[in-house]
């Protein structure tokens, strides 16, 4: 069954931002507050020596510069948190931190600084680095086994070997990061862009010794984030606090766009290595996938590069292996589909190679693998719809049609290439409380302290109490944001609606009980002495039969301060399913047989994603996936110079990705799934699975168009042009 789109209310915040009245993180204006600009190393490893900041004091507005020398220390194992010591790790990485009274001020002086270097040795190439196995992949195990894969692949009927490769990737929301702290003695405010508003204050409490009630952090709105404003933000939004407690004033620090290349993570580089085996009709016998990935000289991180393999198709012989090398580079980070979305480049470029050496539609050998439960933790879905992705997608796009060989469909000089790929991302939880209350004024009041990264959060949670409750979704506002809320997840892992959705809707329900039983109980009411369960709420009236009341009047008269209920939700310790989001990805490509440029002309996808809460955003955050997938796999591409160990090109102009004219046209289809067992309500996110899937259907389209198996990420026009 295909979703209807009819639940859909308009974006709670989007009048205020089409006004300019939703003021982001750096828009906020703070009494007598100081900017800090950043001194950036240009070695890629060293040491600090002699810092002269004559120059820079000298000029108007500047107030003071601070290096190693004066940060107070900050122990935290495994983060690099700058100006801690004069050991330099990265290219970028910042030496020093000048605090004036405007921006234009900070940036001269930073300009001004000289220092003085000791050059070390550096890794600049992955190839260069020794490989180790670190402690996790994402939030899974580095290694898995199943069956005995090695013998079985020896053993296929037909065995394919491949190697793929991806490129660093950097995420750029239009909104850099920016930071404002505000000391009140052992009393912090932190104003920042944050995915993670009660993350982030947990771990600067630590860092500072505070208690977390101490610590006020602020995140109204945010400028997309992707993952840039996780984990890879963090040690800069430290050292901008403790800049400011040894400032004695409130400083702001907001990163450049050149900045963002270096200071807030960044997709890794893969080199992945697939092997599998089958026999003649298709079935999949063995995979073997092993996987190499650098990460930075002082931290360890590995995307989650084998989740697809290790679930996606059914195999009985498995094996996944991931490697780090360490780099004198940025730290990684999670980007958006941090593993899944190489991770399946890889898995479904093989698949599709494996199709035609068995000379076999691509789609119909994905159907003979459909898995019928978990193999990898040997449990039992708690749904697939996969297979209704497959018909829906395919259906809706014509695959039928699709001649087999490469290089049969042309219109002039544009050859026509067709390829597919499968999806799946893990339905994550965490816990969440929120709190739903009414005025007596009949307004709505919504409180959760996650934050929205211009998702839809707002709206969800609006249209959340509104239904739950049975008002009216203009009569809800929201409250998010903000430590001092209700403790909210934090957004990333597509888990943020899948955590407050039960935690919502049961503060709802409980707040609709609490009403129902005052107008039972209420002698001035129309409805005095009717059972609750006889009564219902809609549009803002509590009825029952022919009698009715607002519940404007009801809450004036018997709670004129208000009504309010709280309520908690958390993830099953130990699920007795797997539950994933599932989907499949179908595209046409048009490649321009003398330039070899390529366009990606249509793009449909089917996704089976538990409960849609609003198919209007939902289909928004798919559409938004898929452009990443399109970015990941015609775009971007973050180019290291192998000398020097720099970012080359550190601006949109020179960082490709892709815009209006690069976009096909979409064709989204969501089935509609029953998921009973999930406590989030039956939610599975949504964000990451659009991207999964999307760069391997480009590419296999590719290779339909013109014959040549490009396995490495992104396509140019070089691959496609040079000699066989």
């Amino acid at each position: 069954m295909m979703l209807r789109e009819d639940r859909s209310p308009r974006r709670y915040e989007a009048a205020l931002k089409v006004r300019g009245a939703a003021r982001f993180t750096a828009e906020i204006p703070v009494a007598s507050m100081l900017h800090a600009a950043l001194v950036l190393s240009p070695l890629p490893s060293g040491r600090v020596g002699r810092i002269d900041a004559g120059e820079a004091l000298a000029l108007p507005g500047i107030v003071r510069v601070l290096t190693h020398a004066e940060m107070p220390r900050i122990d935290r194992p495994g983060v690099l948190i700058p100006l801690q010591g004069p050991d330099v790790h990265h290219a970028g990485q910042p030496v020093a931190l000048v605090a004036a009274t405007t921006p234009a001020a900070a940036r001269r002086g930073a300009a001004s600084v000289e220092v003085a270097y000791e050059r070390r040795p550096a890794i600049l190439n992955l190839a260069d680095g020794e490989p180790f196995a670190p402690k996790t992949a994402g939030r899974t195990a580095t290694d898995s086994r199943r069956g005995d894969p090695e013998t079985a692949l020896r053993q296929a009927e037909v065995a394919i070997g491949r190697r793929y490769t991806t490129a660093t990737n950097n995420h750029h929301p239009m909104e850099p990061q920016c930071v404002t702290a505000q000391w009140d003695g052992e009393r912090l405010t932190v104003l920042t862009t944050t995915q993670a508003v009660f993350a982030h204050r947990l771990a600067i409490a630590e860092c500072f010794g505070l208690r977390p009630e101490d610590v006020r952090i602020v995140s109204h709105y945010l400028g997309g984030g992707f993952g840039a404003k996780g984990g890879a933000w963090f040690p800069h939004l430290v050292m901008a606090i403790a800049a400011a407690r040894v400032l004695g004033r409130p400083l702001r620090l907001e990163l450049t766009r050149e900045q963002m290349f270096t200071l807030t993570g960044r997709r890794q580089e893969t080199v992945q290595d697939l092997k599998l085996g089958a026999t003649k009709d298709g079935r999949l016998t063995a995979i073997v996938h092993e996987s190499l990935a650098p990460t930075s000289m002082f931290g360890e991180y590995a995307d989650a590069l084998a989740t697809v393999t290790r679930v996606l198709h059914a195999c009985p012989n498995v094996a996944t292996r991931q490697r780090l090398a360490r780099v004198n580079a940025p730290q990684p980070n999670p980007a958006r589909a941090p593993g899944e979305g190489p991770g399946s480049f890889a898995l479904e470029s093989a698949l599709d190679e494996l199709a035609y050496e068995l000379d076999l539609d691509p789609l119909e050998l994905r159907l003979r693998n459909i898995a019928a439960h978990d193999q990898h933790v040997d449990l039992p879905w708690s749904s697939n719809g996969l297979r209704e992705c497959y018909r829906a997608g395919a259906a809706s796009f014509g695959w039928a049609r699709r001649p087999m060989r490469p290089g049969s469909l042309r219109e002039g000089h544009q050859a026509i290439g067709i390829g597919m790929a499968a999806a799946c991302y893990p339905a994550y939880r965490m816990a969440s409380e929120a709190a739903v209350g009414i005025g007596a004024d009949g307004r709505v009041k919504v409180r959760c302290g996650t934050q929205d990264m211009g998702s839809g959060t707002y709206t969800v949670l609006a249209q959340l109490a509104a239904e739950a409750l049975g008002m009216s979704y203009a009569e809800v506002d929201v409250e998010l944001g903000d430590s001092l809320l209700p403790e909210g997840p934090y957004s990333g892992g597509s888990m943020a609606t899948a955590s407050f959705t039960p935690a919502v809707e049961t503060a709802a329900r409980d707040l609709r009980g609490r009403l129902l039983a005052l107008a039972s109980a209420d002698a001035a009411s129309p409805l005095a002495g009717i059972a609750p369960e006889r009564m219902s709420i809609a549009d803002g009236m509590i009825r029952s039969g022919n009698r009715s009341e607002p519940v404007s009047e009801l809450v004036a008269r018997r709670a004129p301060q208000g009504l309010e209920a709280r309520a908690g939700a958390a993830p099953e310790a130990r699920p007795d399913f797997s539950a994933f989001g599932f989907g499949a990805v179908f595209a046409e490509v048009r490649v321009d047989s003398d330039l070899g440029e390529v366009r990606v002309s249509r793009l449909t996808a089917a996704y089976a994603a538990g409960r849609i809460l609003n198919p209007l955003l939902a289909r928004s955050q798919f559409v938004g996936g898929l452009i990443w997938g399109v970015g990941m796999a015609l775009h971007e591409a973050t180019v290291m110079d192998p000398h020097l160990g720099r970012v080359v090109g550190t601006s949109l102009a020179d960082y490709l990705i892709p815009v209006h004219a690069d976009m096909p046209a979409f064709d989204i289809h969501m089935v509609e799934e029953d998921e009973p067992r999930l406590g989030s309500g039956g939610v599975k996110g949504i964000g990451m699975l659009g991207t999964v899937g999307t760069a391997a259907a480009i590419a296999n389209a590719v290779f339909h168009a013109t014959g040549r198996r490009v396995r490495d990420l992104p396509i140019r026009v070089e691959h496609l042009l040079r000699p066989d």
